[in-house]
């Protein structure tokens, strides 16, 4: 194991190579964000109560400064300089990078999160996720329903031995939004659940929940 410092403008999965060799490996495919949420400035009459960071050049100095470890997260400006568009992998990323600098002491406000939706060939198009679950069998049914109440399909059923089941389902990620804590309580937390991104389809109209 390497470890190289002081080399800027250089991201994961690129190749460092002597000049007389230059042969780079394949670049890895990071999964694009699929979903979206708004930060804002705290700008609430207790602003300030909690937190040290609270204008709007330190959240975007502290938002910026994370796309240089975080390859699969993204930051857009808006028409106001007190907010910024942060697009990542899932409620379960944006959680993280939330709960991370309310403890570093940054003060913010964030919207409800929402997929990112697409126009392909003229048609409006949502991300879809392909979802894996095992889980004792004696919870497999109810997870079968939730996700179909969410619009998933199921690709694969399969039973691993023990008494637990490995389900594999599409599921338009407005269906996971919200998921994570129903489906442990659901499975009394035997369950464990993956997901990765598979596809752009065509948006499915109206809303989407358990």
């Amino acid at each position: 194991m390497i470890a190289v410092s002081g080399m800027e403008d250089i991201f994961v999965g690129e190749t460092i190579t002597p000049t007389d060799a230059v042969e780079a490996l394949p670049i890895l495919h990071i999964d694009e964000p699929t979903l979206q949420m708004t930060f804002l400035v705290n700008n609430s009459p207790f602003a300030g109560k909690e937190g040290k960071w609270v204008t709007s050049r330190k959240v975007e100095e502290r938002l910026q400064a994370e796309l240089q470890t975080d390859v699969s997260l993204r930051v857009d400006p808006t028409d106001s300089p007190d907010k910024w568009t942060v697009s990542g992998r899932g409620e379960l990323h944006l959680s993280i990078l939330i709960e991370t600098m309310r403890r570093e002491g940054y003060e913010l406000q964030v919207s409800r999160p929402e997929v990112i939706v697409k126009e392909i060939d003229g048609v409006k198009c949502e991300p879809f996720e392909r979802v894996q679950i095992d889980t004792p069998e004696e919870y497999q049914g109810s997870v079968i329903q939730s996700l179909s109440e969410r619009k998933g399909e199921m690709l694969d059923m399969i039973s691993t031995g023990n008494g637990q089941t490995r389900l594999v389902f599409l599921v338009p990620a407005r269906g996971l939004i919200g998921y994570s804590t129903e489906f442990l309580s659901m499975t009394r937390g035997y369950g464990i659940m993956n997901h990765t991104f598979d596809q752009y389809l065509p948006l499915i109209p109206g809303e989407i929940g358990g």
